[in-house]
């Protein structure tokens, strides 16, 4: 395979991951979210070799090859579109994630609140026995 088609591959397999995650998010599938960004990780680093010496290539060929630079961008702005949309998308689970929180905090304060009332020590009306 050539480096090209390798780094065509690989930014393929980085949109599919970002659809998956964009699944996972829907989902609040958080460890499959978690492999999704591990897998782009380390598909990250072949991506930037593999994009140096496509560059090379493409600026030592006798052929043009803005069409290929062009598919190329548009793979990468796509992905790129998917990733701000679930950027997007987990801003909005974590609103709700922290609203969620602050009602079971101040359910916490509620519920110590009951039970201080409840446990408070009684004055008794009888200081003595005489």
């Amino acid at each position: 395979m050539s480096a090209e088609q390798a780094l065509f591959d690989a930014y393929r397999q980085w949109r599919r991951l970002a659809r998956a995650g964009s699944l996972a998010i829907q989902k609040r599938d958080w460890p499959f979210l978690m492999e999704c960004h591990g897998a782009v990780r380390c598909l990250q680093p072949s991506i930037s070799r593999l994009r140096q010496q496509v560059r090379e290539q493409w600026r030592q060929s006798p052929t043009d090859c803005s069409i290929k630079e062009k598919e190329l961008n548009g793979l990468i702005l796509e992905t790129m579109e998917i990733l701000a949309s679930n950027k997007k998308l987990l801003q909005a689970a974590r609103g709700v994630a922290r609203s969620e929180w602050e009602k079971l905090q101040q359910a916490g304060r509620n519920l110590r609140r009951l039970r201080d009332s409840y446990n408070r020590p009684r004055s008794s009306r009888w200081s003595s026995f005489s």
